[in-house]
């Protein structure tokens, strides 16, 4: 019953457990990360090489920034460029439905993501804004707690009419009771994204690999001397790991505990509507959905009932539950065809938060994922924060940004964790 009252299922935020304390320090922690990257040094690397382990977005776009702090690049790719969840997944650069902790991160994210076309990258990214939508009195409620925790937060939101929601999303029906928009969001296609990335980074140096799976390392004196693949050994001053899923696989072979879990998500694509219908991304009734800049409805998500690991196999069951949620909130789509599925891994944490920074035992060994399915839109501000973040550690200065902002997302914490599940 609980469930059928509550299917804001993408409202991550726990509202009974946030008070306007942690708001005020989400506002102030944009103020600190947007001047940190406003006023960086930008101190460029001269002879300084970096191999990144995976090539998924958060690779690919800590690559982008890496690369234009000025160091060399080196990418390997166990498959393809993007195969896995990079590129099947909802394109949503969100902030709205975030914990507060991640809200300043998602917000500059947002910011960069509009600019990257200047650097020619064809992201079709498009400041559309965000709804959540209440069907009932308790999602009413909860979003109404929301708002005033985000606007304290810094998040532009406002409360829209049922009237309001029909203009911007005509085809939705009127069993709603409000919604909840946050006009800074937006929406892009990982497919072109993924391509103009690698394009990028190819003309600019970059050496990019795949497919080529890393299966050992030589470490020496708590650094990593090599990678070994099965097209040869690849040298480098550091490493990165952007593994997602596969992070807790890769980093045992590096004695290193960081418990990501995988689960599957999955979406469903209809046919080509001719008209713009759905213009901002829409999230409520337990799925997120929008309108392509093809014309297509692309739908879907996940949630607790999904298979851990690594099937990327499609359902009967998500078939029937997320056309059966779309065709409550969309009744006119009942004749819609739909042409396509597919479905992704995403890469869960017990805490919910990334993994950020070095590793534990290695002094050249860093990592970046456990992004619980919002890894798509962060990419852009903690592949930067990446780029940064290492031309001070590896001039050996302090980061002036490290505590408290980043050192939360150690994984010295999934080191603690993952020794009190073997006890």
């Amino acid at each position: 019953m609980k469930e059928e009252m509550d299917r804001l299922s993408l409202l991550s935020l726990q509202i009974d457990k946030k008070t306007s304390k942690s708001a005020f320090q989400a506002r102030d922690t944009y103020d600190h990360l947007k001047e940190f990257l406003s006023n960086h040094p930008h101190l460029k690397q001269k002879n300084m090489h970096i191999t990144i382990i995976g090539g998924g977005i958060v690779g690919l776009m800590s690559a982008f920034f890496l690369q234009k702090c000025g160091f060399t690049i080196t990418i390997l790719e166990k498959k393809s460029f993007g195969g896995a969840a990079s590129g099947r997944n909802g394109g949503g650069v969100l902030s709205l439905g975030r914990e507060l902790s991640e809200i300043p991160f998602a917000r500059l994210s947002a910011e960069i993501w509009s600019s990257l076309h200047q650097e020619k990258i064809d992201t079709k990214y498009v400041s559309s804004g965000h709804v959540m939508v209440a069907r009932n009195e308790v999602e009413q409620e909860k979003l109404f707690a929301a708002q005033e925790l985000y606007l304290t937060a810094g998040l532009k939101v406002k409360v829209l009419s049922p009237d309001e929601l029909k203009c911007m999303v005509p085809d939705l029906t009127s069993e709603i009771k409000m919604g909840l928009f946050s006009e800074t969001d937006g929406q892009s296609y990982p497919f072109t994204t993924m391509t103009g990335l690698l394009k990028y980074l190819k003309e600019h140096g970059a050496t990019v690999i795949n497919p080529c799976e890393v299966v050992d390392f030589k470490i020496s004196n708590k650094t990593i001397d090599y990678a070994i693949t099965e097209k040869g050994k690849f040298q480098s001053d550091a490493f990165l790991f952007c593994c997602g899923p596969w992070t807790t696989e890769i980093c045992k072979k590096l004695n290193e505990q960081v418990v990501v879990i995988p689960r599957r998500s999955q979406i469903l694509v209809s046919e080509i509507v001719n008209k713009r219908r759905i213009h901002p991304f829409v999230t409520g009734n337990s799925l997120y959905l929008r309108q392509t800049h093809a014309g297509n409805i692309l739908f879907g998500g996940g949630g607790s009932w999904e298979t851990n690991g690594f099937d990327v196999s499609n359902t009967n069951y998500a078939l029937e539950f997320f056309s059966s949620r779309l065709l409550e909130f969309f009744p006119n789509y009942r004749n819609k065809q739909l042409i396509r599925a597919f479905a992704g891994t995403v890469e869960l944490t017990e805490d919910h938060l990334p993994y950020f920074g070095e590793l534990n035992t290695l002094d050249n060994a860093f990592i970046s994922g456990g992004y619980n399915g919002h890894g798509y839109g962060m990419s852009a501000v903690m592949g930067k924060l990446m780029a940064y973040s290492l031309t001070y550690q590896l001039n050996r200065r302090v980061n002036p940004i490290h505590d408290p902002i980043l050192s939360r997302f150690s994984v010295a914490r999934s080191k603690k964790k993952a020794g009190k599940h073997n006890v």
